[in-house]
């Protein structure tokens, strides 16, 4: 408990300041977080969900608190860049875990979409954030949210009403940056609307060499024949710690596609739960981790089969070299009215070094008796005889092991449907393995 003990101090001392610096739907909520973390604490390796993650130690440093909602005294838009050549999008940042305001350089809105912060909808839409706010990550019990939902004082709100078809993909730059070591609180929820469509892209990066610990939740609810497709990229620093938790809430007829990479971290949670509420609602989730050094990821995923005739679809890789680590546990859980269930579920791992470690953990809880349900782990090294052979036709070893890795990641590459983003993200895969892709530093590898 020696973690979370200064959280609740904090909060206890701070209660007048976080409730100041937030709005009414996100204070009603913390009360209620504040139990959940009394009854529950912080989990440990002896948690089932987070038995490859060390979330003591991870939570354990004193790090600030941006409560009083001091200016950070930066412009990202003025001086930072993250963007995809050819790639147009509605640009957004978050800097730490404020959300700064919007600039009308980038791709405008659709009509009747709604970007904003959590605090200007809570007075303007208020309705919708009362409804949603907290409703999704609430069910899941988990200690990480709650205690984001105890000192989280804004976010993103993304509001996409019938029909809406934004024509740019809203995208959410995430900036840790700071003197001193820095804790941030992120919430982003987004709601979408019968037969609404839009892509989402978040990226997070790291500026500078400070300590940065971040947790986030977001909230995702696709309504009937809502169609919602998710990207995040991750390239951050050895010394950033991030807690992404993502809850979904799928109706009837809708789809929910979430593909994320993982190219430089620290230490990484990600925690995703799918819950298919309406018949023929469809969901899929792909990753791609590449780790050395001493980074370790750990991917733990959910797809919670209510209804029936749904699909679900998991493709994890990892490549790991260095004494990184990973982990990936994926559970499909299909319940008892859940007939006609097609679920498939992929894990492969491939250790470029005798010190990686991988944790693969597929799981399957089925209690209806019509369904189609596949899972499988692989873990394995590069293949000898492969590299063998193009050694034998002329290219150099590391060419070679260059070029094994890239297609191992390639089946989750390819499952990205913006053309403009896969091809950076080929580059920028190929750039990793090479070694010329180690660091975030102002996102000079988008420049």
């Amino acid at each position: 408990m020696s973690s979370l003990n200064q959280y609740i101090d904090l909060f206890h001392a701070q209660r007048t300041a976080i409730d100041g610096g937030s709005c009414a739907p996100m204070n009603a909520r913390r009360e209620a977080a504040l139990q959940v973390l009394k009854d529950k604490g912080l989990p440990t390796q002896k948690t089932e969900q987070y038995k490859y993650t060390d979330t003591e130690t991870a939570f354990a440093p004193d790090y600030g608190l941006n409560l009083h909602r001091a200016a950070i005294g930066i412009d990202p838009y003025a001086t930072y860049r993250c963007n995809v050549p050819n790639l147009s999008t509605s640009l957004y940042f978050v800097v730490n875990d404020t959300p700064c305001p919007f600039e009308n350089k980038t791709a405008p809105l659709a009509e009747g979409v709604v970007v904003m912060s959590l605090c200007q909808a809570a007075i303007e839409m208020p309705g919708l954030i009362e409804k949603y706010y907290h409703s999704a990550a609430e069910k899941s019990n988990d200690a990480v949210a709650a205690l984001n939902t105890l000192l989280a004082q804004d976010g993103l709100f993304v509001y996409l009403p019938q029909g809406a078809c934004p024509k740019h993909p809203v995208q959410i730059v995430n900036v840790s940056v700071a003197e001193t070591p820095v804790m941030s609180n992120r919430r982003v929820l987004v709601v979408a609307d019968k037969e609404a469509e839009a892509t989402l892209l978040f990226c997070d990066h790291t500026i500078g060499k400070q300590r940065c610990l971040s947790t986030q939740v977001i909230e995702i609810f696709a309504d009937e024949m809502a169609k919602i497709n998710v990207f995040s990229i991750e390239e951050t620093t050895s010394s950033n710690v991030r807690f992404n938790n993502v809850y979904v809430e799928q109706q009837a007829g809708s789809r929910v596609i979430s593909n994320g990479v993982v190219l430089n971290c620290g230490l990484t949670r990600n925690t995703m739960e799918f819950r298919l509420l309406g018949t023929g609602a469809q969901m899929e989730t792909n990753g791609a981790v590449i780790t050395d050094e001493t980074q370790h990821v750990d991917n733990n995923v959910l797809a919670d089969h209510v209804a029936p005739n749904c699909t679900s679809d998991m493709l994890y890789k990892y490549v790991l070299d260095g004494r990184s680590t990973g982990a990936f546990a994926g559970k499909v859980l299909v319940r008892t009215d859940a007939q006609k269930t097609v679920s498939q579920q992929t894990n492969a791992n491939l250790c470029a070094s005798p010190q990686a470690r991988v944790y693969s953990q597929p799981m399957l809880e089925i209690y209806a008796d019509d369904v189609k349900c596949n899972h499988g782990s692989t873990i394995g090294k590069l293949d000898e005889n492969a590299l063998f052979y193009m050694r034998q036709r002329g290219v150099p070893e590391a060419e070679a092991r260059l070029l094994l890795q890239h297609a191992f990641i390639n089946d989750v590459l390819q499952r990205v449907t913006l053309e403009h983003l896969r091809d950076r993200l080929s580059h920028l895969v190929e750039l990793r393995f090479r070694g010329e892709l180690s660091k975030c530093r102002d996102c000079k590898m988008c420049r």
